[in-house]
């Protein structure tokens, strides 16, 4: 168990340490090495952890979206989780648009950001669905809504927010596609 909470905490400090390095550089001109040496491990520990800082990246929205999307049930609606999934992002903007502006191709933080924000959403759907497989028509509407929600929400960083984490929760909640409602609002 010790084992484990050293090597989170391994792996959060480096995810801090390159956080605050994108404060002050591209992340495309931020190398494993510089990351490594400001979170105190070396090379090898990194790659330990992490395949690149590519990987990390994803490593980082991972580690928030889940905890975002952890919350689901009881008093904790869907709404509530696309407003925290807004303010997270509001208030990591600048790593957010550097991750955004910095990657691309294979590594483009978009993609990974829509692929795992889908993996969390079917997530959800199979826990309600239990042993059942997630139907196509379901499996679709998941992708088509992240996608546009994920980009949508990029395009409002880009321009500072011009609505607020309110109304936009409250956009992003009118267009849930019918055929996902039961499934987040049972």
């Amino acid at each position: 168990m010790q084992q484990q909470k050293s090597a989170a905490s391994t792996k959060d400090r480096i995810a801090d340490t390159f956080l605050a390095l994108t404060e002050q550089k591209a992340v495309n001109k931020i190398t494993v090495r510089e990351i490594a040496e400001a979170s105190g491990v070396t090379a090898v520990t990194f790659y330990n952890y992490f395949r690149d800082k590519y990987d990390l990246i994803v490593w980082i929205h991972v580690r928030a979206a889940s905890e975002i999307m952890g919350k689901i049930g009881g008093g904790y609606k869907w709404r509530d989780t696309l407003l925290d999934g807004i303010r997270y992002f509001s208030e990591n903007r600048a790593f957010m648009l550097n991750a955004l502006c910095h990657t691309s191709g294979q590594d483009s933080f978009i993609r990974h950001v829509e692929r795992v924000n889908t993996e969390l959403l079917t997530a959800e759907v199979k826990n309600s669905l239990g042993a059942k497989p997630v139907p196509p028509a379901v499996q679709y509407a998941i992708k088509v809504y992240c996608s546009g929600t994920v980009r949508a929400m990029f395009d409002c960083l880009m321009d500072e927010m011009p609505i607020s984490a309110e109304e936009l929760a409250q956009i992003f909640e009118d267009c849930l596609p019918p055929i996902l409602r039961g499934f987040l609002y049972p």
